[in-house]
């Protein structure tokens, strides 16, 4: 049930005396003019900073509030620069709070990725591993020692090699591509509307004249996540995407799915030539060069060679350049009358997700300006996705070898190779939501380099082995990791034992007889939540659950049935989510 609403504005706490405003039964105190219950019509404006605070606290029901984390003391406390006191709210009527000056963990080259059987992932520096425990330091939860059979795996280079892109953790630099108007349309509809404010202000001269109808954002930014409104396009021009890496994304939709997805677009079309303005008016009397008309008549060779100049050269508009800043924004691109691939996203490929099957289209234009989308063939391309469901998305691909390889929550799906080679030098990165009456949520984007390892990743667990995977990107290992000490791997197999420098590995699964078996009824009764925690999600990967102690505005500590009792820095924290999943789709709401 969602909380009750107090209708009592926060312009007035100022003139109040009690030292600690306190709001009872669940309620939500919140300013009238920062809620928005309603998705904000007109087109996404950038973020701008406000004077309350630079941190968003989201509500069970919709509302949100800027200001600033204060702590964790009986309930959550929020500040806020124009009021004294701090607010305290009850935390079950709390989504989740997003901090949006925080620049994320800083990873350094002995950063790894320790992955847990509960989800948490902690980066860290691996200090050492027996068959007992793992000790391992980390900037956000200092020196820690970690139960061996709570560990999943270990990635000592988890993007493989480089961090291209992670988030979206706010939404600058995205933007929506909406309806282009030509001017004839524009005309015509300032026409109408100066017609019409005319017949409805006869007589009221105090009337003003109505604006155009805007249309509500296609795409609404909350939190870590995008939420589709309509089938409008989500681009992200500057995505970067390397010659070889590899794109990934969490997907989340309610009815039939069907999402495109721009890979590798230059976001640059071809148009006509601009249309020659007509030459003025001249005597009748005379040609261009100013002879008699009848001399211009004698002179035939020259109009045949006026009418063989060549055409004038086509014209390229890059998206890029009409956009206005780096916030999130709608732009102008689309010409309705032409809905090509390559006229939304240029140069390029697209991929499309349905329900049962994907299929990839290489974009691209002629000579003469003409867009083309030609299908590409793909191997075994059967996938089984239910409606209002959720999935991991992966994309592998190599430019050099024109290869694209689809993963599906870690199963293979799909490959495509490319024998014409991709087409192009595009980076850029899209989605669409191809069904008006269904709704997407996207989160956790990234972009890596990719170490050419085609596997899945559901491939890489082993009941009664641990498997290492160099970063090579092509050899493996399998056996018993007994040890990791002073930076050096110690593998045990049947055949050979080895030395390997932690350095060079990709990743070590430890094998799933080991682990911790969550599905297992008596182990689930001993590491069951005795209330439901929240999660710390960390810039640029990262995420650490805990049932909270206490916390001031930059650590928290908590207790965690895998973890124990620790304290975790939010210095480096992206947000503190108190809800899992998504909210009600009616109550999507814009943050920015």
């Amino acid at each position: 049930m969602k909380p009750a609403f107090y209708p009592i504005l926060l312009t007035s706490l100022p003139t109040l005396s009690f030292s600690e405003i306190i709001v009872r039964g669940g309620g939500i105190l919140l300013d009238d003019s920062l809620s928005q219950s309603q998705i904000t019509i007109g087109k996404p404006k950038a973020s701008k900073p406000d004077p309350a605070g630079d941190d968003i606290i989201l509500f069970q029901n919709g509302d949100i509030m800027h200001g600033i984390f204060g702590g964790i003391e009986d309930g959550l406390l929020w500040e806020r620069k124009d009021i004294p006191r701090p607010i305290k709210f009850p935390m079950p009527g709390v989504r989740q709070i997003v901090f949006q000056g925080n620049t994320g963990v800083v990873m350094e080259k002995e950063t790894s990725f320790i992955t847990l059987v509960s989800g948490d992932r902690i980066p860290g520096e691996i200090i050492s591993l027996d068959d007992t425990s793992l000790v391992a330091k980390s900037s956000v939860v200092g020196k820690i020692t970690i139960p061996r059979e709570h560990i999943e795996s270990l990635s000592p280079n988890p993007f493989d090699g480089e961090l291209f892109y992670s988030g979206p953790y706010n939404s600058n630099g995205w933007m929506i591509l909406d309806d282009r108007k030509t001017e004839e349309q524009k005309k015509k509809e300032t026409k109408v509307a100066e017609e019409k404010t005319e017949e409805e202000g006869k007589g009221d001269d105090e009337k003003e004249a109505p604006k155009d109808e805007e249309k509500s954002s296609a795409w609404i930014h909350s939190g870590a996540s995008f939420y589709s409104l309509d089938n409008r396009a989500l681009v992200y021009p500057d995505a970067n995407m390397p010659d070889i890496g590899r794109l990934k994304f969490k997907a989340e939709w309610k009815g039939r799915l069907n999402l495109t997805l721009a890979l590798h677009s230059d976001f640059t079309r071809v148009l006509p030539p601009e249309k020659k303005e007509e030459p003025a008016e001249k005597n009748a009397e005379e040609n261009e060069e100013g002879l008699p008309k009848e001399d211009a008549e004698e002179n035939p060779e020259e109009v045949e060679e006026d009418a063989e100049a060549e055409p004038a050269p086509l014209r390229k508009e890059k998206l890029v350049d009409l956009r206005k800043g780096h916030g999130f924004q709608s732009i102008p691109w689309i010409d309705p009358s032409k809905r090509t691939h390559a006229d939304m996203f240029g140069t390029g490929y697209t991929m499309t997700l349905y329900s049962s099957y994907p299929n990839l289209s290489r974009n691209y234009f002629s000579e003469t300006g003409v867009s083309r989308t030609q299908r590409m063939a793909s191997v075994r391309s059967n996938i089984s996705l239910s409606e209002g469901g959720e999935a991991e998305i992966e994309i592998r691909y190599n430019r050099k070898e024109s290869l694209m390889i689809l993963f599906i929550n870690g199963n293979y799906a799909a490959q495509w190779n490319d024998l014409g080679g991709f087409p192009g030098d595009g980076s850029g990165f899209g989605i669409v939501n191809n069904t008006s009456n269904a709704r997407i949520r996207v989160s956790e984007v990234m972009i890596t380099s990719w170490n050419g390892m085609t596997d899945s990743a559901n491939s890489m667990a082993h009941p009664d082995r641990d498997l290492v995977l160099l970063a090579n990107g092509t050899d493996r290992f399998s056996g018993q990791i007994t040890t990791i000490k002073d930076g050096i791997a110690h593998l045990s197999s049947a055949y050979v034992n080895a030395k390997i420098p932690v350095k060079d590995l990709s990743k070590i699964v430890l094998k799933k007889s080991a682990t911790t078996d969550l599905e297992s009824d008596l182990l689930s009764k001993e590491l069951t939540w005795e209330e439901d925690p929240i999660t710390v999600v960390y810039k640029p990967f990262g995420k650490i659950k805990l049932k909270p102690v206490s916390a001031t505005n930059k650590l928290l500590t908590g207790n965690s049935p895998f973890l124990g009792k620790i304290s975790v820095d939010l210095s480096s924290a992206a947000m503190l989510r108190f809800a899992e999943g998504s909210p009600d789709l009616t109550d999507w709401f814009d943050d920015l």
